[in-house]
């Protein structure tokens, strides 16, 4: 792979990360209908695709935004 194959490569991984956070956040809008912007940006913060799918169907299950357990929801964030 040239370096502008890597390049491009990242970008496209940085586009679904991008689109996955503003899913998650859409969705915790439209079920919650406030999201605070230290979620928002905990949110913002996830770079994990995997991290993120999971986070996006613990949202959609959720009955409670308090049933929602955030990677740093737990450690005072």
């Amino acid at each position: 792979m040239t370096g502008a194959e890597a390049l491009i490569q990242q970008g496209l991984e940085q586009g679904r990360i991008d689109e996955k956070q503003e899913a998650v956040l859409r969705l915790m809008q439209l079920r919650f209908t406030e999201v605070s912007d230290a979620v928002v940006n905990e949110i913002n913060g996830i770079e994990d695709l995997t991290l993120l799918d999971a986070l996006f169907e613990e949202v959609f299950n959720a009955e409670t935004f308090e049933d929602i357990v955030l990677p740093n929801k737990n450690n005072g964030a």
